[in-house]
């Protein structure tokens, strides 16, 4: 459904699929993230908080909580959350131009050095 843009129905899928495995985190991001490309950030961040509950150290949902965060112009959190994706996955260094334009659009002149040298 979400290839083909469907995402009402993916929306659909994924929440019958979450009824019969309440506990699978990876079928909680994706609802997340299936929420979130129908422009609907918000409430993609619920499905996200619980995948990250059931694993806190799963930088996918992490990465996926920023994305929303920042999509809702929660610049701060969402700077937390990419710097936890990136505390969790150090090799994903496009999360860090990610984090420079949070950290922009938040205002937060003091970090961006740090950011730009990738050394928080």
């Amino acid at each position: 459904y979400n290839v083909s843009r469907d995402f009402d129905a993916a929306v659909d899928a994924f929440q019958r699929a979450i009824e019969v495995r309440p506990d699978d985190y990876e079928l909680r991001n994706k609802l997340g993230a299936t929420l979130a490309n129908s422009n609907r950030s918000d409430e993609a961040l619920p499905s996200y908080r619980v995948a990250l509950k059931l694993k806190p150290k799963y930088a996918r949902g992490w990465l996926n909580m920023a994305i929303s965060h920042s999509n809702l112009q929660n610049y701060q959190e969402a700077a937390r959350c990419y710097l936890q994706t990136l505390s969790l996955n150090p090799e994903a260094k496009h999360v860090w131009s990610y984090l420079r334009i949070a950290l922009t659009c938040s205002e937060q002149w003091d970090l961006l050095p740090l950011a730009a040298s990738q050394d928080l």
